[in-house]
């Protein structure tokens, strides 16, 4: 039997997932996990969030309920690691991100073919677009039609939430104008797309890799970022880790750091890449009942064992370190 899971005393700076970790995806962090993670940063603890959401979703539902003094101790990377930004003394957002892969790379010609592109697949594809928001909502207001979908332009990503397309039935498909092959034993919208937006992204030259996020986003993300370039590229400059009051000594020990995520597995599951970029001695919590064998080989990856799960089991972490 495996030794039961326990707070990590040492733990000096902890990379998070956002979605399903930290809240509910375009939901708001319960007012319990605000106030865990409040206590983390007031015991000197660091916070960097590395989510492939966009910075408003974090602000909106997370940072901006956080006392604006803890701020400073709290990263964020947004849209799967195209930008890092920080927060100054007085917990206001900083004019400019400590880097953008997305600005220094594309000129405004390039974000307006980018977008052409996503309007071309939308056509081709017969999908209705939404704004993007808890599927809770989502299936009361527009249903379950596999076709309706939720777009978010997050500026450095672009997101399809195919929230009602990833097991498509043998009726919903005799339906559809267009194949979709079976992926991981699944008919999955979200594959002819894909497919197709590489061939469309090829044409264009967009710097642009299409890719599955979470359980049924596809999510189009600048070519060559990743959770694993963002957190390599902060724990590198120590200019951005002053800003947090650390040094570049202060992150070498594998025990004080550690991840959170839930998302771990090889479909689609891009917590690994937090794990990937640290050393592999770093323990990385899966608070989803994933299957180990589909874990990165010789990482540190555990599955929680509390009660609880997804943001829950995050909170439910976090409130023993005080039992």
């Amino acid at each position: 039997m495996s030794e039961k899971i326990t707070y990590n005393n040492q733990l000096r700076l902890a990379f998070s997932d956002v979605d399903e970790t930290i809240a509910d995806v375009y939901t708001p962090a319960d007012p319990e996990m605000i106030t865990e993670l409040s206590l983390y940063l007031q015991d000197g603890g660091k916070l960097f969030m590395v989510t492939g959401g966009s910075l408003a979703r974090v602000q909106r539902d997370i940072t901006d309920h956080i006392d604006p003094s803890l701020r400073h101790d709290i990263l964020i990377s947004h849209c799967s690691g195209a930008e890092v930004w920080g927060f100054t003394d007085t917990g206001s957002l900083r004019d400019e991100p400590f880097y953008s892969v997305y600005e220094e790379t594309f000129t405004p010609e390039m974000k307006e073919a980018w977008r052409d592109v996503i309007v071309q697949l939308v056509a081709e594809f017969a999908l209705r677009t939404h704004p993007a928001q808890p599927k809770i909502d989502f299936w009361d207001t527009i249903g379950r039609d596999p076709l309706d979908i939720m777009l978010d332009d997050r500026g450095p990503q672009i997101t399809m939430e195919v929230v009602n397309g990833i097991d498509l039935t043998d009726e919903q498909l005799s339906k559809l104008s267009y194949s979709v092959p079976l992926t991981h034993g699944k008919r999955d919208l979200r594959t002819p797309i894909k497919e197709r937006s590489i061939e469309l992204l090829k044409e264009t030259g967009l710097p642009i890799t299409p890719r599955f996020g979470g359980n049924f986003a596809l999510d189009f993300a600048v070519e060559g970022v990743s959770k694993t370039t963002s957190i390599k590229s902060v724990l590198t400059k120590p200019e951005v880790l002053a800003t947090m009051g650390l040094k570049l000594e202060d992150v070498q020990n594998p025990a004080e750091l550690e991840v959170w995520g839930d998302k771990y597995g090889d479909n689609g599951g891009t917590d690994r890449h937090m794990s990937e970029a640290l050393a592999p001695e770093v323990r990385s919590i899966d608070f989803r009942k994933e299957d180990p064998s589909e874990f990165p080989e010789n990482y540190n990856i555990v599955v929680w064992d509390g009660e609880k799960h997804l943001h829950n089991g995050l909170l439910e972490y976090l409130q023993s370190r005080r039992k």
